[in-house]
């Protein structure tokens, strides 16, 4: 038993003078990333994900973002008439200023409506919470308008 641990710590220790930048590496995830809950109950969307896919959103050299292409996914799910949760199709989504701030932005299409959804985390009652503005553009003749919310995780 104990040369079975010992053989086990001498690999995890091997491993890691051998490949020093993989066993230290970690991403530093962005601040949205996660499934977030709508504090309005009958607010909709009633949960929003947002994701990192590709390579670490940190590593940078010179200032120019390194190895493999980083890009964010949007997900929103709304409540259905039976009470079940339905996911809307994933979106890219990208950071934008707005307001003098750095959003994350995407579009979401929404029957007759292209939901553009605006996310930035905020620290709001002692918790980072995520502020959610959502710009309802009409894709026919109704009027557009725009909806306020915030999340948790």
């Amino acid at each position: 038993m104990f040369t079975m641990r010992r053989n086990v710590i001498l690999l995890i220790v091997a491993t890691v003078l051998a490949f020093p930048q993989v066993a230290w590496t970690q991403c530093a995830g962005i601040s949205e990333d996660g499934r977030w809950r709508n504090l309005d109950t009958k607010g909709e969307p009633s949960y929003i994900e947002i994701n990192t896919v590709g390579g670490c959103a940190d590593q940078s050299l010179n200032g120019e973002q390194t190895g493999s292409s980083v890009h964010y996914t949007m997900q929103v799910w709304v409540r259905q008439p039976t009470g079940k949760f339905y996911g809307r199709p994933s979106v890219k989504a990208a950071y934008r200023l707005w307001k003098g701030k750095r959003w994350l932005q995407g579009n979401i299409y929404m029957d007759v409506y292209q939901d553009q959804v605006w996310v930035h985390v905020e620290e709001r009652n002692q918790q980072p919470q995520l502020h959610v503005v959502i710009r309802h553009q009409s894709l026919d003749k109704r009027p557009s308008y725009q909806s306020e919310y915030w999340f948790v995780k």
